[in-house]
């Protein structure tokens, strides 16, 4: 059974499907994932934590296992891995630094 993301306005334009295999910080859950690639990578995050059965009061990210960096989020999935990646869901995390506005 694969994740499927539905289109939005968001993302028109960006048809073009892309598979990966998404695990969680642990490794005890793989599920593998076809998405448009115009859909930001906070949406596919939340549907895969949904997925998973991860908590919903956390902000999740992917992290791509092979360059080991974390993708934008704000920013579409689909330039950010290359097919058939494999992108681990951690739980959003800043460390130092000030977020912008904040004191």
């Amino acid at each position: 059974m694969q994740a499927k993301i539905e289109h939005t306005e968001q993302n028109a334009g960006s048809e073009i499907p892309i598979s990966f295999l998404a695990s969680n910080i642990t490794g005890t859950q793989s599920v593998p994932v076809e998405v448009n690639g115009g859909l930001s990578v906070r949406s596919v995050a939340d549907s895969i934590a949904a997925r998973m059965a991860l908590p919903e009061d956390v902000a999740w990210a992917l992290r791509d296992d092979d360059s080991s960096t974390y993708l934008d989020e704000s920013r579409p999935i689909g330039p950010q891995i290359g097919p058939n990646s494999r992108v681990t869901i951690t739980p959003q995390t800043h460390l130092g630094g000030v977020a912008q506005g904040g004191r």
